[in-house]
């Protein structure tokens, strides 16, 4: 797996149901978030659009863990942002620290790719 092999929309759609998903969860259920119909729209377009494309995509088996990976940093950015955002909410330093993970585990798969696969 390296930057040729992937596509961006594996990569952008996941990361967007992550956000919508969070952002979701923290309208239902914190106090001071006012209600907002926009998460949920974008998270139904952002899952339709994106099971269209594992459908009509043959090699979905290697580019599902990059999916995966970008969908949980949707899901911990948009918690850490609203961790600083709001610090009456509590800490935000779980979410920082799996971020961060993501990103370096992410930048790593993307730039160097599977070894055992190459060889």
């Amino acid at each position: 797996m390296n930057l040729k092999n992937i596509s961006f929309y594996w990569l952008i759609y996941p990361f967007i149901m992550g956000i919508s998903l969070s952002a979701s969860y923290y309208i239902l259920t914190k106090l001071n978030f006012h209600f907002s119909i926009f998460p949920f729209l974008a998270l139904y377009f952002s899952v339709s659009k994106f099971y269209y494309i594992y459908t009509k995509n043959g090699q979905a088996e290697d580019w599902i863990k990059p999916a995966w990976a970008s969908f949980f940093l949707g899901i911990f950015s948009y918690s850490a942002l609203q961790g600083m955002l709001h610090p009456e909410l509590g800490s935000n330093l779980l979410s920082i620290i799996v971020m961060l993970v993501l990103l370096i585990w992410f930048f790593y798969k993307l730039i160097f790719g599977n070894k055992s696969s190459q060889a």
